[in-house]
């Protein structure tokens, strides 16, 4: 039986635990100089791997301009980024960044612009790789761009970006090679993707495609939208990590489960009955920075409020200063 303590190797990286920080965005921080990244971020990720998380993927990043080393991929604007790679490593914990691309009509787009595309998510793994990450994690969900790919009923191409699903898997099946002749062998490349394309049963074949593409990690959350399919009565966690739950029974490669989990019964529930392998806890480790050493120290957390009852009616994506979590620690 697995325990939330248990290390995990992927591609030569050691992962010290089962806990995950998920890259939710902090809206209310601000770079330095003008730019994406700075000291307020570095603070935050450097608190939340001192705290114990095994594993921290930093917010969604655009891919856009990488090729050119434009804008955050540009050398002064990796500084920060360098740094909080470097703090994660100094506390034992592995680190990532999350690459996106926007939020864009595929539609529309030519087959050279989705070459341009394709060549700014190389280059944009391989600047992470310089950056002194561990690994990159395409983010294929949440109706955005990437995920607009796979999605059958939003996708309605009629070249080799649409239609089958070799196809609606093509924009990242088709670069994999050349990311890892610039990463190297050691350095992790994940997928964050639906647990519904659009339903379970989709997102099962997309799961099982990627890995046989040689993708070595599976971050399931949601595709074009949330899912509202059944969870047994006696599975304790939200629809969207059931979904988690039964692509791992289809896959070899380790999978994270994601949202609303805020507890240690229910990290453990997921990791102890071995539905996956990581629990990524988002809001959790934003309201208590040290959720990852007092889980696994038996000690009690400073709870999330789960504010509204939804992650878009979190206070801490207005204003973080806001959390009442954080106010009463």
């Amino acid at each position: 039986m697995s325990k939330l303590l248990d290390e995990i190797v992927i591609r030569g990286k050691k992962i010290k635990n089962r806990i995950v920080m998920p890259p939710m965005m902090c809206f209310s921080f601000k770079g330095d100089n003008g730019g994406m990244y700075g000291e307020q971020y570095v603070d935050h990720y450097t608190r939340r791997a001192k705290g114990g998380t095994g594993l921290i993927i930093v917010q969604a990043t655009s891919a856009l301009g990488a090729a050119k080393q434009l804008d955050v991929w540009s050398d002064e604007e990796m500084k920060p980024l360098e740094t909080i790679a470097h703090n994660c490593h100094n506390y034992g914990a592995a680190v990532m960044m999350q690459l996106s691309y926007g939020d864009i009509n595929i539609n529309e787009l030519s087959v050279e612009e989705i070459h341009t595309m394709q060549l700014d998510c190389i280059a944009a793994a391989s600047r992470a790789k310089q950056a002194g990450f561990d690994g990159v994690e395409y983010h294929f969900a949440h109706g955005y761009t990437l995920c607009r790919f796979l999605d059958p009923i939003s996708n309605t191409r009629t070249d080799s970006y649409g239609g089958i699903l070799e196809n609606r898997v093509r924009f990242l099946t088709e670069i994999l090679p050349q990311i890892r002749v610039e990463v190297g062998e050691e350095f992790i490349v994940s997928i964050r993707m639906g647990g519904n394309i659009p339903d379970v049963a989709g997102a099962i074949k997309v799961a099982k495609v990627f890995e046989e593409a040689g993708i070595d990690l599976l971050h399931v959350s949601f595709g074009m939208e949330e899912p509202n399919n059944t969870v047994p009565d006696d599975f304790i966690c939200s629809t969207i990590a059931f979904n988690g739950s039964e692509i791992k029974k289809h896959v070899n490669i380790p999978v994270i489960a994601v949202s609303e989990i805020f507890t240690a019964e229910q990290a453990k529930f997921l990791v102890e009955n071995e539905y996956v392998d990581f629990v990524a806890i988002g809001r959790g480790i934003f309201a208590d920075e040290n959720w990852a050493n007092k889980v696994l120290a038996n000690e009690s957390i400073q709870q999330c409020r789960n504010c509204g009852g939804t992650i878009r009616k979190c206070l801490w994506f207005s204003d973080h200063t806001k959390c009442p979590a954080q106010m009463s620690s």
